[in-house]
């Protein structure tokens, strides 16, 4: 994932701060498990959820390092859809990987989240200059949903677009940022690798790193 660090970032920050307006009011935030099954609900519960955790991680500790690896594994992950990102950031390749070979892609995408994510939620403190607005009126087609955000940081707006899907529960697998897709770049990235080494160099590469 380095080839899009930015892009990282961006659905990075917009997930953690998506929630962060009604936090103050509404922490502790209310379970997602218990929360509405309608995808902006879901949206609502799923952000305001992470948002109130590591207001509360920084209180305590003021967010060290293993803590926030910690509370990423917890309060992050879990609502993201990773064999369906990995599904369609190896697209045409899908279908020629074995089960096991699988998981080692999905296990690559996670481990590399997790470098992004930690590093940034660590040093990041001005929780209280987020404004943010979901646009109710999503789009849904059978068990996906895209759900529009604005996003306000000290004068600067930004507009994201939350890609859902829902198998036995709402989860996100994506994000469009200034018409850039994070699925789309890791597509384009996992394709360059695997033209370059071929799929099964590139495999064994992937386990030797772990």
């Amino acid at each position: 994932m380095k080839f899009a660090p930015n892009i990282l970032k961006a659905f990075l920050i917009n997930l953690c701060f998506i929630g962060i307006i009604f936090a103050s009011e509404s922490c502790p935030s209310i379970s997602p498990k218990i929360a509405g099954d309608n995808p902006v609900e879901q949206v609502d519960a799923i952000l305001n959820d992470i948002v109130c955790s590591f207001i509360k991680l920084q209180s305590s500790d003021g967010t060290k390092l293993a803590s926030t690896l910690n509370l990423t594994k917890k309060k992050i992950l879990p609502y993201i859809d990773l064999e369906y990102f990995t599904e369609m950031a190896l697209y045409s390749y899908w279908d020629q990987l074995e089960l096991r070979e699988r998981k080692i892609f999905e296990r690559d995408i996670k481990s590399s989240l997790i470098e992004e994510y930690v590093g940034i939620l660590s040093g990041f403190t001005h929780w209280e200059d987020i404004q943010i607005s979901i646009n109710e009126n999503y789009t849904q087609s059978e068990n996906t949903a895209n759900i529009k955000v604005s996003i306000s940081l000290k004068n600067d707006i930004t507009s994201v677009t939350l890609k859902l899907i829902r198998k036995n529960r709402w989860k996100i697998y994506d994000l469009d940022y200034q018409t850039i897709s994070i699925v789309d770049m890791e597509k384009m990235g996992y394709d360059s690798k695997i033209k370059r080494r071929g799929i099964k160099k590139l495999i064994e590469k992937m386990l030797s790193r772990s």
